[in-house]
């Protein structure tokens, strides 16, 4: 478990505005009540009110829940409580976070192990007609995807692995800051969940924390005369577990290994979530802040670095100068001209 929390004093009322559907989960929405509590305690009566069914059967599913690796102590005379998650995306766990902070338009899968989330989104969404986004997150990848066809080392539990899948319909233009506003959202969501301003964003995709690598996104999508047809934003993010493999310069790490302390996986998870598809939602509507290149630099990790651009076989040298008006990344060339790249693979002189 980590991140377990410590009890007070029980609640008095259980919150008015949470009514259970008929065809909701109840374990999803028994969970989403003791989040709501949480630290406190909610009695087993106003959980059985609430749920409209027997003490008892809220002993059982309390028990079921307990089996999947969630912490929910019972204390007499003051009843259950969310105490702490496990070390791996539990689905009626990270739905009630979703419910919790009301982000309640998509459909979640979670899965032990697949070769890809992208690859297995790709595979949902040619059959789905509705509009709402599905995330598919997986505790386990076999052959997780990188840019230029590199992997992305996925091993069990204590980290994040999901794609989110989009029907857009909508001109390619639209969505051409996409994954730029999503590095900064995320980034930024990163900050405060972690209490720190050293999570950065290496251009375009790559999220660094102590100057480490620590996440990065892949956005894929399927075009068809410049409408997008499709769109995938997969997102990796190191939190409790450190992979062994390194796959960059500068070295991989976690969260948990560079602030000395573990995070509730399914929480940042459903955050991730929330933050995604608002997003996607400000880009379809055109509702995008003037702000984003003035918001890029303070998130910039590349800003007056000295690095080399590989594009294509050709190695390009110079200092790293932010991102132009169309998310292009600006490079100050040893003659001091500004020349602008929209693709290339980065690598920074120490």
């Amino acid at each position: 478990m980590h991140n377990k929390l410590s009890g007070r004093k029980k609640r008095d009322t259980l919150q008015k505005n949470y009514h259970f559907k008929k065809n909701g989960n109840p374990s999803v929405f028994l969970l989403k009540m003791l989040l709501s509590a949480a630290p406190n305690y909610l009695s087993g009566s106003e959980l059985a009110t609430a749920l409209k069914m027997s003490r008892v059967g809220v002993w059982s599913r309390v028990n079921n829940l307990r089996k999947n690796g969630i912490s929910i102590e019972a204390t007499q005379n003051l009843g259950y409580r969310f105490a702490g998650e496990p070390n791996f995306i539990e689905e009626n766990l990270i739905n009630a976070w979703l419910e919790y902070i009301k982000c309640n338009q998509c459909l979640v899968d979670v899965r032990d192990k697949v070769s890809s989330t992208n690859s297995e989104i790709e595979k949902s969404l040619p059959d789905r007609l509705s509009k709402v986004p599905i995330a598919i997150i997986s505790n386990e990848q076999t052959n997780g995807k990188g840019r230029f066809t590199k992997k992305w080392s996925s091993p069990k539990g204590g980290n994040i692995y999901m794609s989110v899948g989009f029907k857009p319909n909508v001109d390619v233009i639209k969505l051409r800051y996409f994954t730029l506003l999503q590095g900064i959202e995320i980034a930024r969501l990163l900050q405060k969940e972690t209490n720190t301003e050293d999570i950065k964003i290496k251009w375009p995709n790559d999220i660094f924390l102590n100057g480490k690598k620590i996440g990065g996104m892949l956005t894929e999508a399927s075009i068809d005369c410049e409408n997008v047809n499709s769109l995938t934003f997969g997102f990796g993010l190191n939190v409790n577990n450190t992979p062994r493999l390194v796959q960059n310069h500068f070295g991989v790490s976690s969260m948990r290994q560079e602030l000395g302390t573990s995070f509730l996986l399914n929480e940042i998870a459903a955050k991730i979530i929330k933050v995604t598809i608002k997003t996607y939602r400000k880009c379809i509507l055109d509702k995008l802040s003037t702000s984003l290149f003035a918001s890029w630099k303070q998130f910039d990790f590349l800003y007056n670095k000295q690095i080399t651009l590989l594009s294509g076989k050709k190695e390009i040298q110079g200092i790293a100068y932010g991102i132009d008006d169309a998310g292009g990344l600006k490079l100050k060339l040893k003659n001091g001209r500004i020349k602008v790249f929209h693709a290339g693979e980065i690598t920074v002189k120490k």
